[in-house]
């Protein structure tokens, strides 16, 4: 699951690195949807956009520490 996110994200990191370090990215499917200041803001805008499908969040920074989050939506 998110493995085109995810060879999308490691292609990209060290272009985001330079230009919004610390910002947290959104990507869908092969396309990078924003960069956010909180991640608040970032899965909102997933949630948003998106709906009940899958989603990529992470923070632009070098080393890269596992986030898992469920979507709200499946819950209900």
């Amino acid at each position: 699951m998110l493995e085109k996110e995810t060879k999308i994200f490691e292609t990209k990191l060290s272009e985001l690195i330079k230009t919004d370090a610390g910002k947290f990215v959104l990507i869908k499917d092969e396309s990078i949807c924003g960069t956010y200041v909180a991640i608040a803001d970032a899965l909102s805008a997933g949630y948003e956009k998106f709906k009940t499908q899958s989603f990529f969040v992470r923070q632009i920074v070098p080393i890269q520490q596992p986030m898992n989050f469920a979507n709200n939506y499946l819950l209900h």
